[in-house]
């Protein structure tokens, strides 16, 4: 208790601090901008049913009020309001069967929370959030405590210092690894493998190359919740070994029209001035009639990063992979929707991307971290990403039939790396000029260039004739990709592929009895792969050794998977659950990596030489969740196992297709100091072993690269502090790691803390990452290299977000 008392000490001097930087930063004073009614006055109001939260935005615009929101909305619908009411009379009806109450906290600020079944208030509730990733519509409370739904409120409380979606999920759930600060996508596993990124549903993932930049370019304005589903997964194809992390995108309601002026600046305390980094955000939704729309676009610019020694970090210290510093970035969202009758809705949505990163220097990898060769300027070309995606389709309510959808998506991608320099350890090979093997190629950066199109088609098939609650879901896949695997120059570096995927799968489901809900389902998948002859470009090696194109022959083949999963979910009161869970999902070997050396090192030229075949991977776990009226907990351990991997072993320009098992356990709590502070905990362990010479026997720690720590432990303090004004303090540990020879990963240590504050009719918001500006090395960027890359120093971002 004395500890507990000491910590809410601290964060309360703190506050004080905050809360003076605000004031000056913004000189407002606290007296909102609008008009505001007393509590008893009477206006007309009309609020069509729909989602709570726009309800409630439109209810708070009317009265001039000021929403402070916690715990989570999404999926929460409210009912119509028509009539002469007053704002008390208003809230009830809207919040009435929500799970949530209101208060007064000033005159025009209204604090809306969750409450539990006795009416008692809590921080967090379990509402009947509704999971499309598993491609029916389940309940969560049907499903593993360890499936998350991050909601819009919990986005927005985290986007004081940060936007990174990466951060924002990894900030939320335990179990994914931590933030390698670039880029690059390689280090973003869970529970030491890898992950599925869908946007509504649809695949991000490029398996044949693997191009990694999916989760750091999405921007966080579109995104109205995220869905996390720890574990193997197929139900929507290929890549989900680790975790399914479905990103649901804003849609506008009818008669709801909204539009949100959103920006910040940040930097590094180091150098305020190089680093400065200005972001604005425009976006809206709503709708009229039949249609309904909603749309966003962000603009931003960064400059220099620099480390907690006050070192420049260096733009391109993953070779080739980049980083947030010196870059222009433009995200542009659309979507529009139009209902043709009640139950049938055609949508379409698109994103388009742009992102360039101009680089000033090399990286000096000779240096412990690696480091700027301000001697060497970059002579490169910048590193660029160049993405649109489009999804079109159709929700439809066909009675007895079923209620479903069918999507039809196009995404084209152009991802150019940057231009890295020579290195005896880290890049010894590198492409010479076609005509002259003694000089290497000006414009050898590497392009991956991806087009991958499709149908998806599910539908919930109510069986209430069968038993009370039965659900079949079925439905099937058609997927198409295409891989270029170019330099700048035009030149193929990688051998061009085409695979096809065909996909049909069911799931039932049903509560048998109050007590229990059962899931099981099969999905059948198989690809046909056309690996494409090429002249495998010449090299140089330690820039004095030729190495002589060569011809790679090509080939085709098919493989298919069957994947199975079942799970059941005990309610043992209304507060405790369990779940016993099996799950298996696949994924397919990155071809490209293995074409773009054949021929080096003794790696074969020939496609028949190489015995591809899909790694399943199958997850056995035990979870519970406890909700108490002041404690709230999950916990799970769960084990991974798989017969073939799918690995590329750089070292000896081969597949890695070996025998593996993981085993990990994680933990999540909360517990409520008093009304208006809580503190919390997300703690992951994971550790695994493979079979390095298929004897059968696991005698072999799995690489850094997999599992660059063992164990993450972040904790928490969230507390409201001179009634409206929140702050939230944090801290993450990352264990060391010593289990390969020679390759130790250090532990780190990082505190944060963010603040926000209604002003204005909006919020202020105030972050400030790595508060102390320690020193630490990067343990994800590390371990995937193999040379010390530190971590980024103190940043300051501030912010103001208004909503009309």
């Amino acid at each position: 208790m004395k500890n507990t008392k000491m910590t809410k000490a601290r964060l309360l001097g703190t506050s004080a601090l905050v809360a003076a930087v605000l004031g000056v930063s913004f000189g407002v004073s606290m007296t909102s901008a609008n008009a505001q009614a007393s509590a008893t006055d009477t206006q007309a109001i009309t609020i069509d049913a729909g989602n709570l939260r726009a309800s409630l935005d439109q209810l708070a615009a009317q009265f001039g009020l000021q929403l402070i929101v916690q715990g989570d909305l999404s999926g929460l619908q409210a009912q119509s309001i028509s009539g002469e009411l007053d704002v008390t009379q208003a809230l009830s009806v809207l919040l009435a069967g929500s799970g949530h109450s209101f208060e007064f906290i000033t005159d025009d600020s209204v604090r809306v929370f969750p409450i539990t079944a006795q009416g008692t208030e809590s921080s967090v509730t379990l509402p009947n959030v509704v999971v499309s990733a598993t491609r029916s519509r389940r309940s969560i409370s049907s499903m593993s405590p360890t499936v998350v739904v991050i909601g819009r409120e919990q986005i927005e409380a985290q986007l004081a210092k940060t936007s990174d979606v990466t951060n924002v999920i990894r900030n939320s759930v335990p179990g994914f690894m931590f933030d390698d600060q670039s880029l690059i996508g390689s280090t973003e596993t869970f529970r030491g493998r890898d992950v599925q990124v869908l946007v509504d549903g649809i695949s991000r993932n490029t398996p044949l190359r693997n191009s990694s930049r999916i989760l750091s370019l999405i921007d966080v304005a579109q995104i109205e919740s995220i869905e996390v589903i720890p574990g193997s997964n197929a139900m929507n194809g290929d890549g989900a070994t680790g975790a399914t992390i479905n990103i649901i995108t804003k849609t506008g309601q009818v008669g709801e029209n909204t539009f949100v002026v959103d920006g910040h600046v940040r930097s590094y305390t180091d150098d305020i001035g190089e680093s400065f980094a200005p972001s604005l955000t425009l976006s809206g939704s709503g709708g009229v009639g039949a249609v309904d729309l909603a749309g966003s676009i962000t603009a931003s610019k960064t400059g220099n990063a620099y480390d907690g020694y006050g070192n420049q970090v260096p733009s391109d210290a993953m070779l080739g992979q980049g980083g947030f510093d010196n870059n222009e970035d433009l995200n542009v969202f659309g979507k529009a929707g139009v209902t043709v009758t009640e139950g049938h809705r055609l949508f379409f949505s698109t994103e388009v991307v742009r992102f360039r990163q101009d680089i000033d220097y090399f990286t000096d990898l000779t240096t412990d971290p690696v480091s700027v060769n301000y001697d060497k300027a970059y002579t490169g070309q910048p590193l660029e990403d160049e993405s649109q995606y489009f999804t079109g389709g159709y929700e439809y309510d066909f009675g007895r039939v079923g209620k479903g959808d069918l999507k039809l998506f196009y995404n084209d991608s152009y991802k150019q790396a940057a231009l890295s320099d020579f290195d005896a350890t880290h890049n010894n090979f590198q492409l010479a000029l076609a005509n002259n093997t003694s000089a290497l190629d000006p414009l050898g950066q590497s392009v991956i260039d991806t087009v991958k199109y499709g149908l998806k088609l599910s539908t919930d098939t109510s069986l209430d004739s069968v038993y009370d609650g039965m659900t079949l879901t079925w439905g099937g896949d058609l997927t198409f990709d295409d891989v270029k695997y170019r330099s700048v120059s035009g030149r193929d570096i990688g051998a061009p592929m085409e695979q096809d995927g065909k996909a049909v799968f069911a799931q039932l489901s049903a509560p048998v009895t109050r007590f229990v809900d059962l899931s099981g389902g099969v999905r059948y998948e198989k690809f046909d792969l056309t690996v494409d002859d090429y002249l495998r470009p010449n090299y140089l090696y330690n820039r004095t050794t030729p190495i002589a194109a060569a011809q790679f022959t090509g080939g085709n083949t098919s493989y298919n998977a069957v994947t199975y999963n079942a799970s059941a979910v005990v309610h043992w009161t209304e507060k405790l659950d369990t779940s016993f869970s099996y799950s298996e999902g696949f994924s397919v070997p990155d071809i490209g990596a293995y074409t773009r050396r054949a021929g080096i090192s003794g790696a074969p030229l020939n496609f028949a030489s190489l015995d591809v075949d899909a790694s399943k991977v199958k997850t056995y776990e035990i979870a519970t969740r406890y909700s108490g009226q002041d404690f709230r907990t999950t916990g799970a351990v769960y084990m991974s196992t798989n017969e073939r991997g799918d690995t590329f072993d750089s070292a000896t320009n081969k597949l890695s297709q070996q025998k593996e098992r993981i085993i990990g356990a994680e933990l999540t709590a909360e517990y409520d100091i008093s009304e208006d502070t809580y503190i919390g905990a997300l703690a992951s362990y994971v550790e695994g072993r493979y079979d390095k010479d298929k004897d059968g026997d696991l005698e072999e720690w799995l690489p850094n690269n997999r599992i660059p720590s063992p164990f993450r432990f972040t904790g928490y303090v969230d507390s409201y502090v001179w009634d409206d004004l929140n702050m939230r303090f944090d801290g993450t540990y990352t264990a060391p790691r010593s289990k390969i020879d020679d390759a130790k990963i250090d532990s780190s240590l990082v505190f944060n803390l963010s603040a926000h504050y209604p002003v204005l009719g909006g919020t202020a918001r105030l972050g400030v990452e790595n508060i102390f500006d320690a020193s630490y090395e990067n343990p994800a960027a590390s371990a995937l290299r193999g040379y010390s890359v530190a971590g980024h120093g103190r940043t300051i971002m501030m912010g103001f977000r208004r909503e009309f």
